[in-house]
């Protein structure tokens, strides 16, 4: 545990088994400050296996009874984005804080709602975007942000993988459109959060979203779009959850001064990055930060980075605990 602390632990409950017991359960434990009381599916029973296997109190079989039980001081959605609105908005109008996964829903009106819940309540509130927490994108960044790559001039993302959905051809809300399934939401989705990071805010969006030939499933597979930057930076993205053997996840950054590359071959999500840098002076691309891929170790990569943004919004929680916000 990374940290511990001499207040009475926040109570977490966990919405979900997927994600929620594969990456948020070990996330949070990983913070002494916090304990997970709480985990919810779609059926008690289901809720309880997982319970009993990772040690988890309490087990409930629907959102709305583990959001009404008083014990608990956080929820940790991992729902599907369409279901993510209401259990955030009535966490929150019981005084729970609220960290969701992204995106934070299906539409602009029930995104602003959240928000503006969240606002107003005046309680700790998070999406979990976790590509920034990871060491070789903090280090592109550095690189950008001291001008190595001189004046950006484009940006270009490329993200070819293939999902488990798309491989066995199963369906589920990931393939459901109305769900919040598809590549858009679930990729682009981390696309657009950590573009503005890198660069600024996004003005204009142009977006062609396709599915593969006859699949009947109504989720989009290929995405290309064209963004505008508040800056002046274009930006082009192709993104596909339908590609095998797929080519990784690669973003681009091209300068007056030369290019700053961060890519990862795998098909991991969070480990395997690498950084590249080439320059008038030196123009060939040469790795100046590489992570290796764990693809041999029984831990989810995903839960390093998901761990750093657990703990600032544990930061936060605790904080008003202590009566210092």
């Amino acid at each position: 545990r990374e940290r511990d602390s001499h207040l009475r632990r926040i109570r977490v409950g966990v919405v979900g088994i997927g994600f929620g017991q594969h990456v948020l359960v070990p996330a949070f434990r990983r913070d002494g400050r916090c304990e997970v009381t709480a985990i919810c599916a779609t059926s008690r029973e289901r809720a309880s296996r997982v319970a009993e296997r990772l040690g988890i109190p309490a087990a409930y079989g629907g959102w709305e009874e583990m959001v009404a039980a008083p014990g608990i001081e956080a929820i940790a959605v991992a729902a599907p984005p369409s279901a993510q609105p209401g259990i955030a908005k009535e966490a929150i109008r019981r005084g729970k804080a609220v960290f969701c996964e992204k995106p934070m829903s299906i539409s602009r009106e029930d995104a602003l709602a959240m928000t503006e819940a969240a606002e107003a309540s005046g309680l700790p509130n998070m999406v979990d975007f976790e590509f920034p927490e990871i060491e070789a994108w903090r280090r592109a960044k550095a690189l950008l942000d001291e001008g190595s790559a001189g004046e950006l001039l484009h940006v270009a993302v490329t993200w070819n993988v293939e999902t488990r959905a798309n491989r066995t051809g199963i369906r589920s809300w990931k393939t459901d459109l109305a769900s919040g399934g598809g590549a858009l939401y679930s990729f682009m989705s981390h696309s657009f959060h950590y573009l503005e990071w890198f660069v600024g805010p996004v003005d204009r969006v142009f977006a062609g979203l396709y599915r593969a030939p006859a699949d009947a499933r109504t989720g989009d597979t290929l995405d290309i779009l064209a963004l505008d930057t508040r800056a002046g930076i274009p930006v082009s993205l192709s993104v596909s959850s339908h590609a095998f053997p797929g080519t990784g996840h690669r973003v681009e950054f091209f300068g007056s001064r030369g290019a700053v590359v961060l890519d990862n071959p795998t098909a991991d999500h969070a480990s395997g990055f690498r950084v590249s840098l080439g320059t008038r002076e030196a123009p060939r691309l040469r790795v100046v930060f590489g992570e290796p891929a764990e693809s041999g170790s029984a831990e989810d990569a995903r839960i390093g980075p998901v761990s750093r943004v657990a703990r600032r919004f544990l930061d936060a929680a605790n904080a008003i605990k202590a009566g210092q916000l």
